[in-house]
């Protein structure tokens, strides 16, 4: 029952084919759901922004990359940047950006 098979050199290359029978067990949903982007903003009532001399002032924050979740029995393999290339999903993380701000018009 373990996960990994026995270590058997160059058996898949002999007359006898051994290990030519196909499997699935390695084979892993790589399905996944993304909070790519969220803005949460609020624009100030203008009877209080004209007391500043404001015709509009907005505060915002916005997120990106927040997160994901998928079946994926790996935490090292973001599944977006599973390309079936050479890197085998191993490469750098999509970095997390919080942005802070104001919309401001005189």
């Amino acid at each position: 029952n373990a996960y990994f098979p026995l270590l058997r050199g160059y058996t898949a290359l002999n007359a006898n084919n051994e290990l030519r029978e196909a499997n699935d067990m390695y084979l892993q949903n790589a399905g996944y759901i993304r909070l790519k982007n969220l803005v949460i903003g609020y624009s100030l009532p203008q009877n209080w922004t004209k007391k500043i001399k404001l015709e509009k002032l907005r505060v915002y924050l916005s997120g990106e990359n927040l997160g994901y979740y998928t079946p994926m029995r790996t935490r090292f393999i973001d599944p977006e940047q599973l390309d079936g290339d050479a890197t085998n999903g191993r490469t750098y993380p999509m970095s997390r950006t919080l942005s802070f701000g104001f919309d401001i018009t005189l």
